[in-house]
């Protein structure tokens, strides 16, 4: 008779892994997609199957000089996956721009080749576009010309390029530095264009598993997926991900659509994170897109959601009267210090206010061209700040003259260098500068400006060209580069410990975060920040969500031919918030219009009458 085996909380989603592992065969590989909701154990299975892969074949693997790559979304899980994997030589694991410049790296003459004529695209572009404009005095005109000269520029230097760089860090200063986007468009169209480049992936990588997959840049998803289909006897390749956490507009739409009828699928209905009434709310919050429930765990039972109804005036009175509201609704004294719960703004904006580096980052952020970069944490331009001072700072602070020396010896100018004969009077006088720029620290809060005057006067460490230029010649009215330079200095004019607060908040150390900004971590405590008016932002609507406010033509007009809405991308951003929850969780709706407001909110059926709480 057959054994009947009991099934619990525990293994109730075993089955998913025991067909993962399934497909790991160097002989008869096969390809999967695990569809997984939040909190469901992704990372678990990936670590799961690492160490079956280990176990299996890892020695087959390491003889013949292969690896398995492994693809995450952002250097923290990176670390976190490379840690719970005990950091094996077997795996590869790195982001997606790492992966994909390695990919790429000492293929010199092909970037070249494509730099030119992706540049001189873009040249053909921006003439185009000013010949054709009817107004020359508008800002959209002359920031095309200002990027027009920037782009010849680029082109003229290239043919001296002997060796391209990229720093998934974000010092990329250099002339000859790629950005994010250009490695990951070289990438995808190397490896769709170049059968060498291929093989050399499908030999070295015969198992590639990529984290989040929904999110991952969509060109490089399509190109993984052809190589598949066409070295299918040899090449496998696992996604992980959950289409309502695709939240990026370059991830690919309808990933589950596009996954090959010979690929295992997988899937995860349990929710091992939160308690049952977050998880009712997951639920219900996508049960319009794709009818899928969570399995709330039985040792889970509770929790608290709450939706807080108030007006803007006042925003930190009003969420610190709801921290306390909080704490006795659920019994939980935590929740009466920020410290201790997660609060999450769709906008950076929002946090910078609350955190207190308000001026360094709107003055860098008005700079179109440092947008993405200050967003994520990679702007070059501030990476002399942010990279080396600030651990330069953290070290003295510590006393920790090791870590000091080692930070030097690695960003100093005259280590980079290797002509340079480091005499002891040179090397003395590094010493001397160093010193010279930590005292500045001493009793006072220092301007970025007076640390980097230092710097630069002393040449100790590189900087940017946009900084140098504020040194060399500062910006007076009327330059080509005025406004982008004033706005620079503005930011640098800051005082120090700005960079801190927004170091801390960019890497996730901060008591706040974005709504975006943490996919796929977890908190026991959430207060997830509603405020359209702040975000400045058309992408996301929580107005439109809640049916406070009208559906736009556009978005009519793209439901109506089945693209994505601003409802769509909205739902699924909730969706991630709400979720990261484990025993709590406050929603916060600012709105001019407060019972109205709640009204909406109560007509969506998403909480009960009780959870609807309004803050006059």
């Amino acid at each position: 008779m057959e054994e009947i085996i009991a099934v619990t909380d525990d293994n109730r989603d075993n089955n998913a892994d025991i067909i993962i592992q399934s497909c790991f065969d160097l002989k008869k590989p096969k390809s999967f997609f695990l569809f997984a909701g939040a909190g469901s154990g992704k990372t678990k299975s990936l670590v799961s199957a690492l160490d079956y892969i280990n176990k299996t074949l890892g020695q087959e693997l390491i003889l013949s000089g292969r690896n398995v790559a492994v693809i995450t979304f952002t250097n923290a899980a990176c670390d976190e996956i490379k840690r719970r994997a005990y950091y094996n030589p077997l795996f590869e694991i790195s982001t997606i721009h790492r992966f994909a410049w390695n990919l790429i790296c000492s293929h010199t003459y092909d970037i070249r080749v494509w730099l030119k004529n992706e540049t001189s695209a873009k040249i053909v572009e921006a003439e185009t576009k000013l010949a054709n404009s009817r107004n020359k005095s508008t800002k959209t005109y002359k920031d095309t010309e200002k990027k027009l000269v920037k782009m010849k520029r680029r082109l003229e230097c290239l043919d001296s390029v002997r060796r391209f760089t990229y720093n998934p860090d974000g010092l990329n200063i250099e002339s000859n530095s790629l950005d994010h986007s250009e490695v990951l468009k070289i990438a995808a169209e190397f490896l769709s264009q170049k059968e060498t480049l291929q093989k050399i992936l499908v030999d070295k990588y015969p198992i590639l598993l990529i984290d989040e997959s929904q999110d991952t840049q969509k060109d490089l998803i399509n190109v993984f997926m052809d190589i598949q289909e066409k070295y299918a006897n040899r090449f496998s390749v696992g996604l992980f991900g959950d289409i309502m956490q695709r939240i990026y507009p370059d991830g690919k739409q309808n990933l589950q659509e596009s996954i090959p009828s010979t690929w295992e699928t997988p899937s995860k209905t349990m929710n091992h994170r939160s308690r049952k009434r977050i998880v009712d709310l997951c639920n219900v919050i996508r049960k319009d897109v794709d009818g899928i429930e969570q399995i709330p765990r039985e040792d889970k039972p509770g929790g608290f959601v709450r939706i807080f109804v108030t007006s803007y005036d006042d925003p930190n009175r009003k969420e610190h009267d709801i921290l306390m509201h909080m704490s006795k609704i659920t019994g939980d004294s935590n929740w009466e210090n920020i410290k201790n719960v997660k609060a999450l703004t769709l906008e950076h904006k929002m946090a910078s206010i609350r955190l207190g580096f308000k001026n360094f980052y709107e003055s860098l952020n008005s700079i179109s061209s440092y947008k993405q970069g200050l967003m994520n944490g990679s702007l070059s331009a501030i990476g002399v700040l942010t990279h080396i001072l600030l651990p330069l700072h953290k070290s003295d602070l510590n006393n920790n003259q090791f870590e000091k020396a080692r930070i030097v010896k690695k960003n100093a100018i005259i280590y980079k260098n290797k002509d340079l004969n480091l005499t002891n009077e040179l090397l003395q006088e590094l010493q001397e500068s160093v010193n010279a720029l930590t005292s500045c620290w001493i009793d006072k809060d220092p301007t970025c400006y007076e640390l980097l005057r230092i710097v630069y006067e002393k040449n100790i460490f590189p900087i940017s060209k946009d900084i140098k230029q504020i040194f060399d010649s500062p910006p007076e009215e009327g330059d080509e580069n005025f406004q982008k330079t004033s706005n620079l200095l503005a930011a640098l004019n800051s005082p120090f410990s700005e960079v801190e607060h927004y170091w801390e908040y960019v890497n996730g150390q901060a008591s706040f975060d974005t709504h975006q900004g943490v996919k796929g971590l977890q908190f026991e405590r959430v207060m997830v920040i509603i405020d359209d008016n702040a975000a400045h932002t058309s992408f996301f609507s929580y107005n439109k969500l809640f049916g406070f406010e009208p559906k736009s033509e556009t978005d009519i007009k793209n439901e109506k031919e089945g693209k994505e809405t601003t409802l769509d991308r909205t739902r699924r951003l909730l969706y991630v918030t709400c979720s990261r929850a484990i025993d709590s969780l406050s929603i916060v709706f600012y709105t001019n219009c407060i019972e109205s407001t709640a009204s909406a909110i109560s007509e969506t059926g998403w909480f009960d009458e009780g959870e609807i709480i309004i803050i006059p």
